[in-house]
């Protein structure tokens, strides 16, 4: 993996920009099984000052029927969200940080969510930390292959760098 020590002012932050998921994989400790039959719609977001964003949700997400949602579709909308939160995020060799100020999951919100990464021109790839799905008590590892859509203006002394 592939990083630098950055903090939320520094230069040269090579994941500065939107990203938008393109492979996912999860790896299960326990045995070893790889399910590569998930991709969820993603994008998560890197400002050059330290702030990051990331949205997540299933693959096919029905719409609702109106504009008035019903009990039901509320629920299932909600449960097709995968993850959904903000917060600042620091850098320190190839890992980051994302330290969550609000989440769609309040069991996340004030927590810190480790990734290791590394960015290959306009590829960067995330694995998260051991981890469950919080349906079953299986850990795993998630690997996350992201494009970038958007490169952000780099930060130089505070100023955005044109």
């Amino acid at each position: 993996m592939v990083g630098s020590k950055t903090d939320s002012s520094s230069t040269g932050n090579a994941i500065a920009g939107v990203w938008k998921l393109k492979s996912y994989s999860r790896r299960f400790l326990d045995t070893g099984e790889i399910r590569n039959d998930m991709l969820p719609n993603a994008y998560i977001m890197y400002s050059p000052g330290g702030y990051m964003m990331s949205i997540t949700v299933e693959e096919n997400r029905q719409p609702p029927a109106g504009s008035i949602l019903t009990d039901e579709e509320r629920i299932r909308l909600f449960k097709t969200i995968i993850s959904a939160y903000a917060g600042s995020y620091t850098l320190e060799g190839d890992t980051v940080t994302h330290h969550v100020e609000l989440s769609w999951n309040e069991a996340w919100t004030g927590t810190r969510q480790v990734r290791c990464f590394s960015v290959n021109g306009n590829t960067m790839t995330l694995e998260t930390t051991p981890r469950t799905a919080g349906t079953d008590s299986r850990q795993f590892i998630n690997t996350l292959i992201w494009e970038r859509v958007e490169a952000f203006p780099q930060l130089r002394d505070g100023q955005i760098e044109r």
